[in-house]
């Protein structure tokens, strides 16, 4: 008769070090090799959204300062940062799914487990095109009061 082993599953933190090691060919195999793709697709999925929220500072600076200033040229810095932010943030969401589907490829499920994306995942989805959303908005008001501002310069010189 073959062995029956219980498999136990369980969720473990990985310290900062731990997120930038190598990924292998054969996962937990380290003669196997270093799987580059996987590595880095790993090290963005867990980078970029940092970028993406320093690129969302950094533009609600940029909008204070167009409020304080009231200039219309830091409103458009701010859609450009807000469209970063959201090409950032879609990054990481894809090279999430891309690193989980070529890990899928390597490893099957234990049979009690189900492959399903979480709740943070689905904010993370959603939040992409709020970023595109919020800089097209961005740049359309600075467009639209870029016209409103240059007909009341041009009825002041009347």
């Amino acid at each position: 008769m073959g062995e029956s082993f219980d498999v136990v599953t369980k969720c473990m933190s990985f310290t900062l070090n731990e997120q930038f090691m190598e990924k292998f060919v054969d996962p937990g195999n380290h003669n196997s090799g270093i799987d580059l793709l996987r590595t880095y697709l790993w090290r963005c999925q867990f980078l970029l959204p940092f970028v993406s929220l320093g690129l969302m500072c950094f533009g609600a600076l940029i909008g204070l300062c167009a409020c304080i200033c009231r200039s219309l040229y830091p409103t458009i810095a701010t859609g450009i940062l807000h469209l970063l932010a959201g090409l950032c943030t879609l990054g990481s969401v894809s090279c999430y799914v891309a690193g989980i589907e070529l890990l899928h490829q390597k490893l099957e499920l234990p049979e009690n487990v189900t492959g399903e994306f979480g709740w943070s995942f689905c904010l993370a989805c959603v939040s992409a095109p709020l970023q595109f959303m919020a800089s097209a908005l961005f740049i359309w008001a600075a467009h639209t009061n870029r016209k409103e501002y240059t007909l009341m310069k041009a009825y002041r010189v009347a």
